[in-house]
């Protein structure tokens, strides 16, 4: 796994580290990665929200399908099988994709999710571009653990960071020449000069860290109780299984219980995340609202098929008109 967030992490952290040499902020240049990926992976956004309101468009047909098989009992299992099949050739005559409304988005993000992850754990090779060996050999000389089995793990080149004193005295010859370029970096994981980034919220101890994973928290419920609004509209039949507001609700709580058990900077990614997560989902439920969606496509194909007709007419005009008169 440590292998695989090594390589999704090194496009982005060509990309990070291009940002901080342009801005000379760490988390100024992470909120416009943050920014640069929500952009690109936009327009998978809208496709699912469109693929949502036609799936809300067809359901009442669907639901004609299972009635139609069901005859207010439970369906046996060829009745199901015709469902499926009707209900599939239904999909492709509409060319409604269940997949990109689905899986495929989540297939996707999967990557780049993991890919900043990999970046938000080491600021040091990716941020500052310091090789690895050297930075390695520093948290070696530091007696940090940089094994996934030990206390460290992947958090090790923040961990070196917390352990730096202000005045550098104690960084690690091998990285003598990155001082400068190291405690400024250190500086800017002080976030409003208090809250020191390189630690992890105490949930037994109480402090101004506790600051992060309530945003979190907050960030994402406001964005679960969107999506299961806008669950409600498109699916109300769904929306009323106890499991699927359970799972919806559950996504912030778990989403604190992890900022408890990482770095305040990988937080503070999770926070800017949850922010582009909200405004976006605000924005597509305004500007694709799945009803206005429908109504489009509704007004699209009466003027196709009014032009169609008007079409058909004058090809019957012509072909019924005689060229002798």
């Amino acid at each position: 796994m440590t292998a695989l967030y090594n390589a999704l992490a090194v496009p982005f952290g060509y990309i990070l580290h291009f940002f901080y040499n342009f801005s000379g902020n760490y988390l100024l240049s992470l909120f416009i990665l943050v920014l640069l990926v929500k952009l690109v992976l936009l327009p998978s956004s809208i496709s699912q929200q469109k693929n949502s309101a036609k799936q809300l468009r067809l359901q009442p047909k669907v639901n004609r399908i299972r009635q139609k098989y069901s005859n207010g009992g439970q369906p046996t299992r060829e009745m199901q099988m015709k469902i499926q099949e009707e209900t599939q050739a239904l999909y492709q005559k509409e060319g409604f994709n269940a997949m990109s409304g689905g899986c495929l988005p989540l297939l996707i993000q999967f990557p780049v999710m993991i890919g900043l992850y990999g970046v938000v754990y080491t600021p040091l090779s990716r941020v500052l571009a310091i090789s690895s060996d050297l930075v390695t050999k520093a948290a070696e000389a530091m007696k940090i653990v940089t094994n996934a089995n030990g206390n460290a793990g992947r958090q090790y080149e923040i961990e070196i960071l917390k352990n730096i004193d202000s005045s550098g005295s104690n960084i690690p010859e091998c990285l003598s020449d990155y001082s400068e370029n190291i405690l400024k970096l250190k500086d800017q994981f002080m976030l409003f000069g208090k809250i020191d980034l390189t630690l992890t919220p105490q949930f037994k101890d109480p402090s101004i860290l506790w600051l992060i994973p309530l945003t979190v928290f907050i960030l994402g419920m406001l964005t679960s109780l969107i999506m299961f609004q806008k669950q409600k509209q498109t699916n109300p039949e769904m929306a009323k299984n106890p499991s699927m507001g359970c799972m919806t609700f559950m996504s912030p709580v778990m989403s604190v219980v992890f900022t408890f058990m990482f770095p305040a900077g990988v937080g503070i990614y999770w926070i800017m995340s949850s922010l582009f997560t909200l405004l976006q989902t605000i924005a597509l439920n305004q500007f694709y609202n799945p009803q206005r969606v429908i109504a489009n496509a509704m007004i699209d194909e009466t003027v196709e098929r009014r032009s169609r007709e008007a079409n058909i007419k004058k090809l019957k005009e012509f072909s019924g008109s005689n060229p002798d008169d």
